[in-house]
């Protein structure tokens, strides 16, 4: 078997390709990247590295070339009807290498009445595999845990969490979580052809996200939420993805972002790891 990864130098494909070299045989991973310099350290491990480009059919035909299994990650390009055609051209790509099955990453904001501006994006993606030319699973992730570390040392400086959220509630799950999951789809037939959300066994209010902080950290930290467009204002780096981050805290005020599943557990047989035993495990105060 064959199992090709695709954006593997990102967060998560990283995070992907670790799982994966504990549970595969390295010449069963092939890894496929914009930018094969940036994965130098996988060929140094004996992984078969190859280059392929989202807008660049040809390339993905190559790379993809005898996979058995397909773990999609999607580029995090933006605004959304940049992802389009990448996801189109990969669907043509994957069909034209005879792909056996497609898993595709997605996110959980995606409903039909979600402001996220990304959620166009992945509803197309959802649907768009309904008609392709191969078997396909979908994993939508939670909110990531894992920004909250290197976030937590500004939010014991304000004092507070400031997502524009309101009363609404949040669910969590972690890139290592994501990655043992996605990998373990992968190798499981029995479980392909679903769709599943991965999320930790419970949601936070905001008020009881600042709690928990707050007993992470040692520090007190309240709830103060600033408004959409202040926030859109105040985490506009890379310029004009404010805009973007701030349209998905304004998703998680319509409860867009509260949902809650046992398919993780479904998938590994285990809970997903609580959001704050990950945060003491990875905060150092």
């Amino acid at each position: 078997m064959i199992y090709t990864i695709t954006s593997a130098t990102g967060q998560l494909g990283q995070k992907v390709v670790a799982e994966a070299q504990k549970q595969l045989d390295t010449n069963e991973i092939r890894l496929s990247v914009r930018s094969p310099q940036k994965a130098s350290q996988y060929v140094a491990a004996g992984i078969d590295v190859r280059a392929a480009d989202y807008l660049d059919v040809d390339s993905m035909v190559e790379a993809w070339r005898g996979t058995d299994v397909l773990i999609y990650i999607p580029s995090i390009s933006h605004p959304s009807i940049v992802r389009v055609p990448e996801f189109e051209n990969s669907v043509i790509a994957a069909e034209r290498t005879g792909v056996k099955h497609f898993i595709f990453v997605g996110f959980f904001a995606d409903q039909v009445n979600s402001p996220f501006h990304m959620a166009a994006f992945f509803a197309y993606a959802n649907t768009r595999l309904a008609s392709a030319g191969f078997s396909y699973s979908i994993i939508k992730n939670a909110m990531y845990a894992d920004p909250l570390v290197p976030y937590l040392p500004e939010l014991i400086e304000r004092k507070a969490v400031i997502y524009p959220m309101e009363n609404a509630k949040m669910s969590f799950i972690s890139r290592e979580d994501s990655a043992e999951a996605i990998v373990k789809l992968a190798m499981s037939p029995v479980l392909q052809g679903k769709t599943y959300v991965l999320t930790q066994e419970r949601n936070y209010t905001m008020l009881e996200l600042a709690n928990l902080l707050s007993e992470v950290s040692g520090h007190e930290i309240s709830y103060q939420p600033v408004t959409v467009e202040e926030f859109a204002v105040l985490y506009d780096q890379p310029k004009g993805f404010g805009v973007v981050l701030a349209s998905l805290y304004q998703a998680g005020s319509r409860g867009c972002l509260d949902i809650v599943t046992d398919d993780f557990r479904t998938i590994t047989g285990r809970q997903a790891t609580d959001l704050k035993s990950y945060m003491m495990k990875n905060y150092q105060k």
